[in-house]
C-alpha cells in the first residue's frame, strides 16, 4: 500500500471504529462495502504497535500485510493513541475519456464572452467542463473522485448510509468535491471567474438527491419513489453552499429512482431523441443504465452491475487513475524465452512507454503456467499514462478475464482451470486477479446482459445504432466484452463510442436554446420497465453468468 500523509488518533471511548472517527474528523478514505467489513479495502498502516488483527482482518489481509502494520479502519476499535499513515489518494488524476477540449485561448476578446461549467456526478467520479456558451468548445476539463465512496462504493450503500444519519455529511462532501472543481477549472485557464453564468449538473438520482439535501429514504425502498426528479433551478450558491454570487444553476431532470439525469443528459446530448429510428443506449458504471427508442419515447431500465466497472470490489481495483491497467494481452511463450529478458516495454495508450521489471513475472509464469499440458503465458499491458502498474480498471479486467477465457485459463464456469484459486493470476507486480474478482465480473457482466435483452424483447422492434457511454465503454475492446457474454452479437452492428455522455449532454444544454424543453420531453416520455418484475430477467441472470458468446462456450482462439 503506498503511503500519504499520517496523522495521530485517539482511542475510542465508545467503541467507534476508526473510519468512524476518521469520518468525524472529515478524513474519508476509499470505503466501497460503506464499511460492512467485505472488500478490505480501507487500509491504514499503524508504523508501530499495530493492534492485534481482528478475524475480519485475518480474513481479507495477507499475513506479510498485517506483519507490515496494515489494519482495516472499519474493523479496528482503537483502545490507545496512535499515528498511523493513510493511503494516497490521486484526486484529480482520474481519466475523463471521451470528452473533447480545444485550446483555451489566452486573450478573452477571442472567445464568446459567455461561459457555462457542465458537472457530472458519478457514483464514483467527478467530471467538469468549462464550457464557451457561445461556440459549444469545451475549453477545459477537470475530474476528481467522489469523497462519498468512504460510505460505499455502490448507490445502494449511500442510500444506506443517508437513512443512518450521514445525509448531512455526504451533502458537504459533494459540494465541498464540486467547489473544488469548479475552483480550480476557474485558477487553471485564463476566464475570469465573473464571466461564468450558468452551471448545468447531471448525475444519477441518488447524487442529484443527496447534492439538493432531499431525503433518500424512500429511494431504498419498494416501490422505489423518488422526492423530486423535475429540473431545479436556483441560485449556484445555494445548490453548492458556497461560491460566487449571481451564478444560475440547474440540474437536469431524471426518469426515475435507477434512471437519472446522467442518462437523460446523454440522450439529449447524442441526440437520440430526435432519430426516425430506435437506438439502444447504455451507460455502465455501478448500475448499467439503458435505453431504447427515439423521437417516439423510449424505454429504460437500470441494472444493478455493482462497481466492478469503475475498479471497484476487486482484490487490486482502481478507478481510471494514471497505471491503471487498461488493456492485457496473453500469448505462449516458449519455455527458453521467458528467461531470457529480464525487463520488457509495453507500450501505453498514448505513445510513451514504460519499462516494467519481468524477471521475478515470467519465473512465476514458468512455474506457475508451464506444468504438464500448459505452456508457460506472455502477459502484456498498457496502463493510462503509460505509468507502471498501479493496478486493474474496468477495462483491463474485461481484457484479462477475456483472455482468460480465450486461453483455457478459466472455464465456462468461471474457475480458475490452474493453480491460482489462493493468491490469483499474476498481471504485474502487486496486481493480481482472484477467483473472487472473477465472480464480481461474472455478477456484473450477467446483470447488464440479462437487462439487455429484456429491455430489447419489451421494445419488441428493429434497433438500430447502438451508443455505448461513459468512460469504461469508451476504451473498452469491444469484441473482447462480446467474448465474454457481456454484449449480444448485434451490438456490434452500428457501434459508437460516446465517452462521458452525461457531461457533452450537460454541456450542450449549457449551449443551445430550447435545451430545458427538449430534456424534459425525453424525462416524460421514457417508461420503466421494471426487471425485478419481469418473469425472464433472472433466468437470463442465470444464464449469462456463464462465460458464453455467440459463437458457444469455450471456443478457443489460436495463441
Amino acid at each position: 500500500m503506498e503511503r500519504g500523509e499520517t496523522c495521530r488518533i485517539n482511542a475510542s471511548r465508545d467503541g467507534k471504529t476508526l473510519l468512524a472517527l476518521l469520518r468525524e474528523r472529515g478524513i474519508y478514505i476509499d470505503a466501497p462495502c460503506g464499511g460492512a467489513g467485505n472488500c478490505g479495502r480501507c487500509r491504514v498502516v499503524f508504523p508501530e504497535n499495530a493492534p492485534e488483527p481482528t478475524e475480519k482482518e485475518r480474513r481479507l489481509l495477507t499475513e506479510s500485510e498485517r506483519m507490515e502494520g496494515i489494519r482495516l479502519a472499519c474493523a479496528v476499535v482503537p483502545t490507545e493513541d496512535a499515528l498511523i499513515s493513510l493511503p494516497c489518494e490521486g484526486r484529480a488524476d482520474i481519466a475523463a475519456p471521451g470528452v473533447e477540449t480545444g485550446p483555451v485561448r489566452e486573450k478573452k476578446g477571442n472567445h464568446s464572452g459567455r461561459y457555462g461549467i457542465a458537472i457530472d456526478i458519478g457514483t464514483t467520479t467527478l467530471a467538469a467542463a468549462l464550457v464557451d456558451c457561445g461556440t459549444g468548445e469545451i475549453a477545459a476539463v477537470r475530474t476528481a473522485v467522489n469523497h462519498q465512496r468512504a460510505y460505499g462504493a455502490d448507490v445502494i450503500s449511500r442510500v444506506k448510509a443517508a437513512d443512518e444519519g450521514h445525509a448531512r455529511a455526504m451533502r458537504e462532501l459533494i459540494r465541498t468535491d464540486l467547489r473544488g472543481l469548479v475552483e480550480e477549472l476557474s485558477s487553471k485557464t485564463d476566464i475570469e471567474p465573473d464571466a461564468v453564468c450558468e452551471i448545468a449538473v447531471a448525475g444519477n438520482t441518488v447524487m442529484c438527491h443527496l447534492l439538493r439535501g432531499l431525503s433518500c429514504r424512500t429511494l431504498g425502498e419498494a416501490p422505489f419513489t423518488p422526492v423530486d426528479l423535475s429540473l431545479w433551478e436556483g441560485e449556484s450558491r445555494e445548490l453548492f453552499g458556497g461560491g460566487p454570487a449571481g451564478v444560475r444553476a440547474v440540474v437536469l431532470p431524471g426518469i426515475s429512482a435507477f434512471v437519472g439525469a446522467d442518462i437523460v443528459a446523454g440522450i439529449y446530448g447524442c441526440g437520440m431523441h430526435r432519430l426516425d429510428s430506435a437506438a439502444f443506449f447504455l451507460d455502465i458504471g455501478t448500475n448499467g443504465e439503458m435505453a431504447v427508442g427515439g423521437r417516439d419515447g423510449f424505454l429504460v431500465t437500470s441494472a444493478a452491475a455493482g462497481p466492478v466497472f469503475e475498479g471497484g470490489n476487486l482484490s487490486c481495483g482502481v478507478p481510471g487513475i494514471p497505471g491503471a491497467v487498461a488493456h492485457v494481452t496473453l500469448e505462449r511463450a516458449a519455455l527458453d524465452r521467458g528467461l531470457q529478458s529480464a525487463a520488457r516495454s509495453v507500450c501505453a495508450p498514448d505513445g510513451e512507454a514504460f519499462c516494467v521489471h519481468r524477471r521475478e513475472l515470467e519465473k512465476k509464469s514458468l512455474s506457475i503456467h508451464g506444468g504438464a499440458g500448459t505452456a508457460g503465458m506472455r502477459v502484456s499491458c498498457q496502463t493510462i499514462g503509460g505509468r507502471a502498474p498501479a493496478g486493474l480498471c474496468g477495462t483491463g479486467v474485461i481484457d484479462l478475464v477475456s483472455e482468460l477465457v480465450r486461453c483455457h485459463l478459466i472455464d465456462e464456469n468461471g474457475a480458475f482451470a490452474g493453480p491460482w484459486g489462493e493468491e490469483g493470476f499474476r498481471v504485474a507486480k502487486d496486481v493480481f486477479l482472484t477467483q473472487r474478482d472473477i465472480r464480481e465480473v461474472q455478477m456484473g457482466k450477467s446483470a447488464i446482459r440479462a437487462g439487455i435483452e429484456t429491455l430489447a424483447d419489451a421494445y419488441a422492434g428493429e434497433i438500430g445504432t447502438v451508443f455505448l457511454a461513459g468512460g469504461f465503454g469508451y476504451e473498452m475492446d469491444v469484441a473482447k466484452a462480446a467474448r465474454i457474454g457481456l454484449f449480444p452479437g448485434w451490438f456490434q452492428k452500428e457501434f459508437r463510442l460516446l465517452g462521458n455522455s452525461s457531461l457533452n449532454g450537460a454541456a450542450r444544454f449549457l449551449c443551445e436554446e430550447g435545451a430545458r424543453g427538449e430534456t424534459e420531453w425525453i424525462a416524460s416520455h421514457a417508461r420503466e420497465v421494471n426487471l425485478a418484475m419481469d418473469p425472464g430477467f433472472n433466468d437470463r441472470y442465470l444464464q449469462y453468468m456463464f462465460f458464453a458468446d455467440e459463437n458457444g462456450r469455450g471456443k478457443d482462439e489460436k495463441v
